[in-house]
């Protein structure tokens, strides 16, 4: 048991200090630090064995979790609010395109090379439709892109968390049930807009105003994460989007200025969000983000030569028509010279993998060749995203 214990300790070391090193050369080279991560992670786990990918399955869900809300939150304290505001649209509308064309295209390869039936084309296109919120945030904070266009990649991979995860819950329901009620799957996508979007600008705002209270206090910043997840699995509980929340409650927080002097309150004394809160919250974004790389790499398996080769081939038509949409919904703006950069940030992640194990929850056919086809999507996108980054973020 000690030895288990002092392996685990170890490997955990190791792979902080590899997310500091990966982050390090990222400054210098401009190749993402998260290429190297999922490598390290496909080099411990399925190429040379050192750790389980199955012994670490069972986290999964927590260190997802986990990444989702403090990499959302960090990601919405470096928002400025206005820079929200004026470009909603276009992310609402780079949201709705790119999905829409993601859909269709991987629909049409599942139908016509893979043979499925169209249903379950379209399910495979609805899981691999949207862009994955923490590799967003890590890649736009940390490239030279626009302050417009990194808040509208954020906000578009958000949205596209819960296009993707209505989407295909609907589509499992008609496919079991043999009943299509659209109808239904606008409400619970609007629904999950409003409650998660609710819950986070109300909580952000009350606890903006307790953080002046609670800051002479030790251990306030952890209190303050504390708060977040609460907030997090408060709006799932009631139908709402939480990776929404979290973005909006970091949201609030990262605008305490313009907050306080629209409600007037802006005499009340010093600002409760300091630096030294920034500071632990990057440094436990951080932490989770580099995790999360790693665990991704761990899910790599490339056991089917085939099912590699369509993973590839989705992934570089998802890149295409990505393209089309960013080309449409950066019309008449200044983003259009950021064209392709904002392409290339197209990976699939945590929304993808958790939505691919859906259909062997509900006892479909095809269950283990969407999971095997996620992984690849995943790493494959990342890669592509990495790349593009490097290339096109000078």
């Amino acid at each position: 048991m000690v030895d288990v214990i002092a392996t685990a300790l170890m490997i955990s070391a190791a792979v902080i200090i590899v997310g500091f090193i990966a982050d390090v050369l990222f400054k210098k080279t401009r190749v993402p630090d998260m290429l190297l991560l999922i490598v390290v992670g496909a080099l411990a786990g399925p190429i040379f064995g050192v750790v389980d990918p199955a012994a670490t399955q069972i986290f999964a869900p927590y260190l997802a979790a986990l990444a989702l809300v403090y990499i959302l939150f960090d990601g919405g304290m470096g928002l400025q609010l206005n820079k929200v505001v004026s470009n909603s649209p276009r992310a609402v509308a780079l949201a709705v395109l790119g999905f829409i064309f993601s859909v269709l295209a991987v629909a049409a390869v599942a139908v016509t090379v893979l043979g499925l039936p169209l249903l379950y084309g379209v399910l495979l296109g609805s899981i691999c439709g949207g862009s994955s919120s923490i590799v967003v945030i890590s890649l736009a904070n940390r490239t030279r892109i626009s302050e417009k266009a990194s808040t509208t990649l954020i906000l578009e991979s958000a949205i596209t968390d819960i296009l993707g995860i209505v989407v295909s819950l609907g589509i499992i329901g008609i496919i079991v049930t043999g009943q299509t009620n659209y109808g239904l799957m606008a409400v619970e996508i609007g629904g999950k807009f409003l409650v998660g979007a609710g819950i986070g600008v109300f909580l952000g705002l009350i606890w903006l105003l307790m953080m002046r209270r609670v800051n002479v206090l030790p251990f306030s910043y952890i209190l303050t994460l504390a708060v977040v997840l609460f907030a997090y699995a408060f709006s799932e509980s009631l139908g709402g989007s939480g990776a929404l929340c979290a973005l909006l409650f970091g949201l609030m927080l990262g605008n305490e200025e313009q907050i306080l002097r629209f409600f007037k309150l802006s005499a009340i004394g010093e600002l409760a969000v300091t630096e030294g809160l920034r500071r632990f919250e990057a440094e436990i974004a951080f932490l989770v983000r580099t995790f999360f790389f790693v665990f991704l790499g761990l899910m790599a398996s490339f056991s089917d030569v085939n099912v590699v080769w369509v993973g590839v081939t989705l992934s570089v038509l998802l890149f295409v028509v990505r393209y089309a949409a960013v080309w449409l919904s950066t019309l008449k703006s200044e983003m259009t010279a950021e064209n392709k950069l904002m392409t290339a940030i197209l990976t699939r992640g945590l929304a993808t993998a958790v939505l691919a194990t859906l259909p062997a929850q509900y006892g479909l056919p095809y269950a283990d060749l969407f999971v095997n086809l996620a992984v690849v999507i995943i790493v494959a996108t990342t890669v592509i995203a990495a790349v593009g980054a490097a290339v096109y973020g000078k």
